[in-house]
């Protein structure tokens, strides 16, 4: 018998806004990194970061990439991932999380959050393809 598990939830904020691209007519993908402190403090008392990369994909990546912004408080969980890829004559390797969904850990609300969705419509629609 066969033994494996792959899921990971992580809490931290976004260090940029999210980046939505289309990858098919029907299927898009969303990507952003997520900054998570470490729980120890150094002897100095300060802390480390690690910054994980996150995707999403289909309707989750569309809401994804309206609601999320920089330095928002988020909780994501999913599974781990590694792919490799071929640049030139070297091959690279990504280790990413998958998200199987999210939630926004900020105290804003609701219309604060889609007045931001709005913005970012206009801006995508002022932006050239």
């Amino acid at each position: 018998m066969a033994y494996s598990y792959n899921q990971v939830t992580l809490v931290g904020r976004l260090t940029k806004n999210p980046e939505l691209k289309q990858v098919s007519d029907n299927a898009s993908k969303s990507i952003f990194t997520l900054a998570v402190n470490r729980t120890y403090r150094k002897s100095d008392g300060t802390t480390d970061t690690d910054f994980i990369p996150v995707c999403m994909w289909g309707k989750l990546a569309e809401i994804s990439f309206q609601l999320l912004n920089k330095g928002t408080p988020v909780l994501v969980w999913g599974k781990i991932q590694v792919r490799s890829y071929e640049k030139g004559n070297e091959v690279r390797w990504i280790t990413e999380v998958v998200a199987d969904n999210f939630q926004i850990l900020d105290k804003h609300t609701i219309s604060e959050r889609e007045d931001r969705s709005k913005e970012k419509q206009k801006e995508e629609k002022m932006i050239p393809s």
